[in-house]
């Protein structure tokens, strides 16, 4: 079962569409999809079936359980029966009580879940309901709660208890994973920092990745990239070493240009940014602006990381690294909406010569969810000045 996309992405209509299709065609269960007649979360066994059910696909591959659709064996396997006979009633609260069940019950929390009500013409005068998690980057992911603590894969038909050497695996690749990661922000070629600015850089890492220097260095990637400038801005893109650098045509201070891209062959991707760019001057002092640093992050960084990992075909957990440099006493501030030259400004400037930060997701985010990562990251700068972007006054 592969779904077209995210289903954050999708529509009720879509989405109905595509379950409808399942149906129709009596799609049999499998390590991807199961399918369940009744929901009932009144008692701990149910709760922690729920759990099971969910954490067993974040563990493996993804999936989606439908709640109202009965099934039936065919040679064995089982499979749904007809559309006519699907959908069941579902109370107003059942979505928020699952999902706070969920969050309950598994650790850590199962960050990319989707939980949605499916109204159709298709099925009968009831709905049906979906829950979906696609693979998880911070797998394994435990069922604990109720004197209960177990680990849980798919398997063809159920949730299967892991086994401890499985267990082990996870939790192995996992650390694997981040020390690449980390690795790749102590050691990439992202050129040195001048002293004469103050300077913004993002540093993204796959934490599953190839090298694909050949791949990179074919004519169909380079007529990629030729058609593909970082939110379709003037430059040129140049090799180096370990990649692709895009120079920007605007001069500025970091080494004589305003922004530089790079793009490395393990699928790294590196922004880096004169800060002069998102500044704004105020009572004769410059100050971060942290509105036009949100759009850089949704005009610029996540868009073109978004379509670089389709077109490489690059999936799977995602390590953001965010560094200031040369901002010691720097402020930041924040543009009131409708209200003419008044600012929020941040009570405190930084106290040191550079922050860093690092937030993990999943490369779909940028599809799926691209507002609540830009919302984490401006949340965390804003912190630095002693800000919260959401709850400014």
């Amino acid at each position: 079962m592969l779904l077209p996309r995210h289903p954050r992405l999708m529509s009720n209509d879509e989405l109905c569409d595509f379950i409808s299709s399942l149906i129709e065609r009596r799609a049999p269960e499998s390590n991807s999809l199961d399918y369940k007649a009744e929901v009932s979360i009144n008692s701990t066994p149910q709760k922690i079936e729920i759990g099971k059910d969910i954490s067993s696909f974040a563990n493996e591959n993804g999936g989606i359980l439908l709640y109202g659709v009965p099934e039936e064996e065919e040679n064995g396997v089982p499979v749904p029966k007809t559309l006519s006979e699907c959908g069941i009633e579902i109370s107003k609260n059942l979505p928020e009580n699952i999902e706070n069940i969920l969050i309950d019950i598994v650790t850590p929390p199962l960050t990319d879940l989707e939980i949605r009500v499916l109204n159709s013409k298709s099925f009968t005068s009831n709905p049906l309901l979906m829950i979906y998690h696609p693979e998880s980057w911070n797998k394994p992911h435990m069922v604990e709660g109720y004197k209960y603590a177990r680990y849980y894969r798919r398997g063809n038909f159920r949730a299967i208890i892991m086994t401890e050497r499985q267990v082990e695996a996870a939790y192995l690749t996992r650390k694997i994973s981040l020390e690449h990661a980390n690795n790749f922000f102590e050691t990439g070629d992202f050129r040195a920092v001048p002293n004469n600015c103050p300077l913004f850089r993002a540093i993204l890492c796959p934490r599953f990745s190839l090298n694909r220097r050949e791949e990179m260095l074919e004519e169909r990637f380079r007529n990629w990239l030729n058609s593909n400038h970082p939110a379709e801005r003037p430059g040129e893109w140049i090799p180096f070493l370990d990649g692709w650098s895009f120079r920007g045509y605007p001069n500025g201070n970091f080494h004589g240009k305003q922004y530089e891209f790079r793009f490395f062959h393990n699928g790294g991707l590196c922004f880096n940014l004169d800060l002069d760019y998102v500044m704004m001057e105020h009572q004769e002092q410059k100050h971060l602006n942290l509105t036009m640093m949100k759009k850089v992050f949704e005009d610029t960084i996540f868009p073109y990381a978004e379509k670089a990992y389709e077109f490489l075909r690059v999936s799977g957990p995602l390590s953001i690294q965010i560094n200031l440099y040369n901002v010691k006493k720097l402020k930041a501030l924040i543009p009131l909406v409708n209200a003419l030259d008044e600012f929020y400004i941040g009570p405190t400037s930084l106290e040191r010569d550079s922050i860093d930060f690092v937030e993990e997701m999943n490369i779909s985010d940028f599809s799926s969810s691209p507002d609540k990562i830009v919302t984490r990251l401006i949340d965390r700068l804003a912190s630095a000045f002693g800000m919260y972007e959401k709850r400014r006054p």
